[in-house]
């Protein structure tokens, strides 16, 4: 693998990955002010087997929760094996972020069933466009260009989404990106012919009809991957589908609605946010609502993301699409609560980021044109700003 890093002025410079470091047997952060000297660091204390904790460093929580402790020292930490070299937190979009303990074979096994499905492809260059401090960023941005050795990673601070055409026209490229990236890059003027290309998209859901739409504007494809910091990767699809089908070694069934996981990438150990470090049992049983047939399964939302309109149960996410589309909404956060206080315990709270405030009625009435009459009690919150995380996902907190 050839390692290329593009500098803010455009320039380019080869990178050499040559570096050796000695093992380290304590969890340490990799620290490092740009993408250049955290894949430099990372692949010399991967090579060398050394064990490292990944986190966004401007996530103060996280931060804060690093400083004050020692992961080493953790009680129970010396029931987790010797082959466990990193931790990941997850967004903590919901709450605060868990910690997931990786090992070298969680990692690799992940990796060579995510070859297996790009492999005839041919790829000849990797562009990169998420950062690496989450489990897909290192996984399909970093260590699945190394098992492909023969390829160059391309990688920029911050890609500017014309960036991104120019450099997958020129050869058989992989995109790893998100869904935010696809849709800026549908909304582009220019439409070259990327066919040589594919793009892989992950941490959120995309709607078929953006799919639909990028696919058709630059003649390529669209390959989504479905998981968890915990779970490691669980299903993927190609282009235009409802259906996602298991990775290759991932077993999944149906526990009362919700998606039971067994697989190799599956974390033995987490730690909770009162710093207890607890064993995952598999089969892994997720938040996330299925439908399961033979050909793969539909994923439906998070169970507390569901929310039944009219008999039928709507993704959270779905809803907040659609009030994303009434005129000087910007960003939509749907949840719901349950209050037992309340009569009816169930509540939904919207949260809005938006130009001026949004009355109630515009949006029962946007809802029930889609979906049918809300009988389901709910509040709308206004706030500044609904931030998102580096990897695109919104974050309340």
């Amino acid at each position: 693998m050839i390692f290329e890093y593009i500098h803010h002025d455009n320039s380019r410079e080869v990178v050499h990955l040559d570096t050796q470091e000695p093992y380290n047997e304590h969890f340490e952060r990799v620290n490092s002010s740009n993408k250049k000297e955290f894949i430099q660091s990372f692949v010399a204390k991967y090579r060398a087997q050394s064990k490292m904790v990944l986190f966004d460093k401007n996530h103060k929580q996280l931060m804060n929760y690093y400083k004050e402790r020692d992961i080493g020292a953790l009680e129970g930490i010396e029931a987790i094996s010797s082959d466990t070299q990193l931790l990941f937190f997850t967004s903590g979009s919901t709450g605060f972020p868990v910690g997931a303990f990786k090992s070298r074979r969680n990692l690799e096994e992940e990796v060579a069933v995510l070859k297996g499905l790009v492999t005839k492809e041919k790829i000849k260059k990797v562009i990169v466009t998420v950062p690496f401090i989450h489990i897909y960023g290192v996984l399909a941005g970093l260590l699945l260009p190394m098992a492909l050795k023969d390829i160059r990673l391309i990688v920029k601070e911050d890609f500017l989404p014309y960036e991104i055409l120019e450099e997958a026209e020129e050869e058989e490229t992989l995109v790893v990106t998100t869904p935010v990236f696809i849709k800026a890059l549908a909304k582009l003027s220019d439409s070259p012919d990327l066919s040589k290309a594919l793009f892989i998209s992950s941490t959120g859901p995309l709607q078929n009809s953006d799919v639909a739409t990028f696919e058709s504007k630059y003649q390529t494809r669209v390959m989504q991957l479905f998981g968890s910091t915990e779970t490691g990767g669980i299903a993927y699809k190609f282009s235009v589908t409802e259906l996602w089908k298991p990775l290759k070694k991932v077993n999944i069934a149906s526990v009362e609605d919700k998606l039971s996981v067994e697989s190799p990438f599956i974390s033995e150990y987490i730690i909770d946010e009162g710093s207890e470090i607890k064993p995952l049992k598999q089969p892994f049983v997720t938040e996330d609502i299925v439908e399961i047939s033979k050909s793969g399964f539909k994923l439906l939302g998070r169970s507390n993301k569901i929310i039944k309109i009219a008999g039928k149960r709507i993704s959270a996410i779905a809803i907040e699409n659609l009030i994303e589309s009434i005129e000087g909404v910007e960003k939509a956060v749907v949840e719901l609560l349950y209050k037992k206080e309340l009569l009816r315990s169930e509540q939904i709270l919207i949260t809005l980021q938006a130009d001026a405030s949004v009355d109630k009625r515009v949006i029962k009435e946007k809802i029930s044109e889609c979906y049918g009459v809300l009988t389901i009690p709910f509040k709308v919150k206004h706030v500044d700003e609904i931030k998102l995380s580096a990897m695109g996902k919104k974050i309340l907190f």
